[in-house]
């Protein structure tokens, strides 16, 4: 049987969906074909997985000029190839993905991923609410990656609750290559604080970068990393010199080997302020590392306060430091945390992740959607 054609379309990914993409390829690649339309800079992204990559002058913001000729180009793929449906990846390529399937007559799905914080930053976040509004009418259906951004899409946008689809990210093998150990410049036995995250505002990394400074006066043998890429970058290293911390913090920039680091680290910190749900930490807690983060979001989906880690209020630097202090002082805690953490992590499942979407793609191929 001939597998079925779908086309990716996405906005400009990095962190959690950037790697949610990379996996829903590889992990679905026997079962349909895909390619890719993605922002022209980022194709080489892509070029290593099991599709075709198409470029697209496609902006994170509102660009008319732009837009439309995003559309027209995906248009022409609609017309010339056999792509049975459009999976679009967060609202801004969900808006050109629905213009042009809808000219099409080609449906349209759509994953939410971290958009309304993207939303509510922006100047006009009541058009782009009102935009999404109207788009939903020409949405087959939605997925989300948690309850709570399930129940952001049903108080704002006002969609109806049996049109979602929520299936949380999962951690699990893949069949990438593996990475060699990451060398850290210090000691295997260094008490190592970290964190993993786009260095972008809705994480926090100032939040924990200040924790590490009320810290480090009670731990001086103590050491922070930051891993990750980001506008911040800058930011956040004056930030850490101005504190003092230019020998005890390191800036990993974009890391690969996440779980060498995760292996190496005494505390895993997530200080995000606005979090769809996740997946560094559960990633973290599938390595056996004790986790402390924000009460935001979809993090309060994963994390069981004082049972499978600890739970911070978002923002608040002497609260994350409190709790960092907690662990580093109470091993025995810190290692039930973790022990309990790995136990649930299970309920996350990668396989189980890609096995929900499949059903969601043969439904909308099948055109049974009101079969759920």
């Amino acid at each position: 049987m001939k597998k079925a054609h779908i086309l990716l379309v996405v906005r400009p990914a990095v962190g959690g969906m950037y790697r949610h993409l990379h996996v829903l390829i590889n992990y679905l690649q026997n079962d349909f074909n895909f390619s890719v339309a993605c922002p022209t800079e980022q194709i080489n992204a892509y070029q290593n997985l099991p599709c075709r990559v198409i470029g697209l002058p496609l902006l994170s913001g509102l660009n008319l000029y732009y837009d439309y000729q995003s559309v027209k180009q995906l248009i022409c793929m609609l017309q010339s190839d056999s792509i049975q449906f459009i999976h679009a990846h967060g609202f801004k390529a969900g808006f050109i993905a629905r213009l042009a399937g809808r000219y099409c007559k080609v449906p349209c799905l759509v994953t939410v991923h971290s958009d309304f914080v993207q939303i509510e930053n922006t100047r006009l976040p009541a058009v782009y609410l009102l935009t999404e509004r109207f788009l939903a009418n020409w949405t087959a259906e939605y997925i989300t990656v948690s309850e709570w951004l399930a129940s952001k899409l049903i108080s704002m946008l006002k969609i109806k609750k049996e049109r979602i689809n929520v299936i949380p990210n999962g951690v699990g093998t893949t069949t990438k290559n593996p990475l060699p150990p990451l060398t850290l410049p210090f000691p295997e036995e260094t008490v190592l604080v970290g964190t993993v995250a786009r260095l972008a505002p809705q994480k926090g990394v100032e939040t924990f970068i200040r924790a590490a400074a009320i810290l480090l006066p009670h731990f001086p043998h103590a050491r922070f990393v930051v891993a990750g890429s980001g506008p911040l970058l800058l930011t956040l290293r004056q930030l850490a010199k101005q504190l003092g911390l230019n020998e005890y913090l390191l800036f990993l920039g974009h890391c690969e080997q996440i779980n060498s680091l995760l292996a190496k680290l005494t505390v895993f910190v997530l200080p995000s302020l606005s979090e769809a749900q996740g997946i560094a930490v559960l990633e973290a807690m599938a390595a056996g590392c004790p986790v402390v983060a924000s009460s935001v979001g979809g993090l309060r989906e994963i994390i069981q306060h004082k049972r499978n880690g600890l739970l911070v209020p978002p923002g608040d630097a002497k609260s994350l430091a409190s709790a960092i202090q907690t662990l580093l002082l109470q091993p025995r805690l810190a290692a039930r945390l973790a022990a309990q953490g790995k136990l649930d992590v299970a309920r996350f499942s990668l396989a189980e992740s890609m096995r929900k979407t499949k059903l969601v793609y043969e439904r909308i191929l099948g055109g049974r959607l009101e079969d759920r």
